[in-house]
């Protein structure tokens, strides 16, 4: 017996294991199945085989010959019905049916006319070919080349995708490779030759496996680098000492005797240290040969990487990014989205496409599935191995190859959508790895021009605040002269409209007789009248504005007061800064009620909640389409609810409500949700916590439903 025919068996049970693994990996898929029953025939032919080289008695041998020659008409209609179904050609599955049937009736032939096995073989018994046989081998052949012809011609369909066509690529490569095992069947024909195939079956399933299993299958040529290394290497430096020993057994054991052996494993031990060390310099040759442009836009990325913390401008970065990309690459197109905190929505803030603008316009909110999940994995992703039911939300962006975030800690900060290569070659795991430094690096910078940009915001506030301080300071004075000059006009007005009253009743005949004249007297009263009711809301407005900015000695100190004065102080506000006459406010409290504290800090309070209220009503009525903009009703509840030891201010309200995301930075500083349209400090709320948690020892807290409304809770304790 031949010891190189020994592992038959053993790649016959590699097979069946292999096949197993695919189908439970995912046994609903019919690919998996057909695998599965196409690796049982090639473990029934290479075990039984196996058996029968290795056996010595000519009855066994004769039975498993037979038993795996049955199996052997099987592995052209099972591969053909892989094919066919792998590749989704639908025309040539109603011959799958006719093929099985022709490897069924060959498999019952093998019983009849295999002749005999014959033992005079080097490596021991093999099956001899009967009547049928060759018959039985142009079958084979012509499915086999059918299955390569039909993969070949469909690496040229242009509709498939980049990871497609490299599954495709490597099917291909799988079923040429097995070409080599036609050698097995020589012997049957009684020609003395090694039937080596086995090796290449061993290859065949390991390839056919990988491209059905693995989403992130490496470039072909990495694999073929890979594998030429591996087969120059270790086969050829460690088949040296086994050639040695079975050449030089002669010469050696006359000088060492049973020793002999030493010298074989002495260069089994050197070429086993040697071959590593040539696997490394081969591929690393191979690969630097192969993938030239790879390796340069690899380099160029990393190179970027380490130069975007140096930019400082949010939009210079993000065009920065996908002109990168797109140039080193070589993709269709490249776009970044940038979250957008004030809206809610992660937006494109640039794109490089030749084609033209693909996602203009085009916004991710919080809660669209894409962004949940690359919230949980922080990753780079291909479509094609994200969750069906993210592929499904991003049907419309089929353009879309590769996705890549980028996140600092658990915040994500922005994501890149990648098109295809042009080259339409997949990206590999070492694109992949590239692009994991490059996300990490954007996210650092992307972070850096925000907090710079947030900085020039709060430094903006900071001089607005400390003008309208300033201003604040000479408004007493300001609103004196006003109020001097309105007095004037009040004056000066009333004392038309009595003089041209007075003139009126002297000369009442003259008037009452020409018409022209009498219209024109009582033009002049409604004139001097609309001056005079002007003049009085002019001054209201101004009283009203003194009456909340102006600190009285006696209000700095903690008191009882009521509750409705203050609330009424801020309605009159409120009506000042909206221009309206009506606050649609609901109060729920009994007037005579009284709080404890600081009153005109209290009044601040309650008119900064109030004013968010009116504003989220506002913001919800403005995003309602149309038809349900004229029935929706506005409505703000302000109640107060006593206990023993504290009293709770409720303000409830129908409004647009706070989104999940921003409910812990509500009370944070220059934190604003107002819509751009509106204007918004953001600090209003920061001092309303300050001043009910800090100054009244109390508790300030909310509950708030998006789209639904609002309710603010401020407790004060009691004296």
């Amino acid at each position: 017996m031949n010891l190189l025919l020994f592992p038959v068996p053993f790649v016959g049970i590699f097979c069946l294991s292999v096949g197993i693994f695919v189908f439970i990996k995912n046994k609903d898929v019919i690919e998996n199945r057909l695998f599965f029953v196409f690796s049982i025939t090639l473990f029934v032919w290479l075990f039984s085989y196996g058996l029968m080289y290795t056996t010595r008695k000519s009855i066994i041998a004769f039975t498993f010959g037979t038993l795996g020659s049955m199996a052997v008409p099987f592995i052209p209609s099972t591969f053909y019905h892989f094919i066919v179904v792998f590749l989704n050609k639908r025309k040539l599955k109603k011959f799958i049916n006719i093929i099985y049937g022709l490897s069924f009736v060959f498999a019952l032939s093998m019983t009849k006319h295999i002749a005999h096995i014959r033992a005079g073989f080097p490596w021991g018994y093999y099956t001899i070919a009967g009547p049928f046989y060759l018959l039985f081998l142009l079958f084979f052949i012509a499915i086999y080349l059918l299955c390569v012809f039909l993969l070949f011609f469909s690496l040229r369909d242009k509709d498939i995708s980049g990871i497609e066509r490299m599954r495709r690529k490597f099917v291909f490569v799988a079923f040429a490779t097995p070409i080599i095992t036609f050698i097995d069947f020589l012997p049957q024909l009684g020609v003395y030759i090694y039937p080596l195939g086995y090796i290449f079956v061993f290859i065949w399933l390991s390839l056919l496996a990988y491209a059905i299993l693995k989403y992130r299958l490496m470039d072909i040529r990495v694999f073929i680098s890979k594998a030429v290394a591996f087969l120059i290497s270790y086969p050829l430096f460690l088949g040296v000492p086994f050639i040695f020993a079975y050449r030089m057994q002669w010469v050696l054991y006359p000088i060492l005797y049973e020793r002999w052996w030493l010298v074989p494993a002495g260069l089994i031990v050197f070429f086993a240290t040697i071959a590593p060390l040539a696997y490394a310099q081969i591929r690393s040759r191979m690969e630097n040969t192969l993938l030239v442009e790879q390796k340069r836009y690899q380099k160029l990325l990393l190179q970027a990487a380490s130069g975007m913390v140096t930019e400082h401008n949010l939009d210079r970065l993000a065009k920065l990014i996908v002109y990168i990309v797109k140039r080193a690459v070589k993709i269709n197109f490249a776009a970044i989205f940038i979250d957008d905190k004030k809206d809610g929505v992660y937006r494109l803030k640039a794109i490089r496409d030749s084609r033209g603008n693909l996602f203009k316009n085009i916004t991710f909110l919080y809660e669209y599935p894409l962004i949940k999940y690359l919230k949980n994995y922080r990753e780079p992703s291909r479509c094609e191995e994200l969750p069906p039911d993210i592929q499904k939300s991003l049907s419309s962006f089929s353009e879309v190859n590769l996705i890549i975030p980028s996140s600092v800690q658990d915040n994500l900060l922005g994501f890149v959508f990648l098109g295809e290569k042009l080259n339409e070659q997949p990206y590999s795991e070492e694109d992949i790895n590239v692009f994991k430094i490059l996300s990490h690096q954007a996210a650092l910078a992307i972070e850096n021009c925000l907090f710079m940009e947030e900085s020039k915001q709060t430094q903006e506030r900071i001089f607005a605040a400390e003008k309208l301080a300033s201003i604040g300071g000479i408004a007493d004075g300001v609103a004196h002269q006003i109020k001097n000059r309105l007095n004037q006009f009040s004056v000066a007005s009333g004392e038309l409209k009595y003089e041209i009253k007075d003139f009126a009743i002297k000369h009442s005949e003259i008037i009452f007789q020409n018409s022209d004249l009498k219209e024109t007297f009582d033009y002049l009263v409604q004139i001097a009248d609309s001056i005079i009711n002007n003049v009085k809301r002019t001054d209201g407005v101004i009283k009203g504005i003194l009456n909340f900015a102006r600190v009285e000695e006696k209000e700095t100190f903690f008191s009882h007061f009521l509750l409705k004065e203050v609330v009424d102080l801020s309605i009159e506000l409120l009506r000042v800064k909206h221009e309206i006459t009506q606050v649609p406010l609901e109060i729920k409290f009994d007037t005579t009620a009284t709080v404890y504290g600081v009153k005109s800090q209290i009044t601040e309070v309650v008119y900064n909640i109030l004013d968010n209220a009116f504003e989220a009503i506002q913001e919800k009525k403005a995003h309602l389409p149309e038809s349900e903009r004229s029935k929706f009703v506005p409505l703000i509840k302000l109640k107060l609810i006593e206990s023993l030891n504290a009293d709770r201010i409720e303000v409830s309200d129908n409004g647009i409500g706070i989104r999940k995301d921003d409910e812990r930075k509500i009370f944070a500083p220059f934190f604003t949700t107002k819509s751009s349209y509106k204007s918004g400090t953001g600090i209003g709320m920061y001092v309303v916590k300050r001043m009910i948690e800090e100054n009244h020892k109390g508790k300030v807290w909310f509950s708030s439903e998006y789209t639904k409304g609002t309710t603010l809770y401020v407790e004060l304790p009691k004296k």
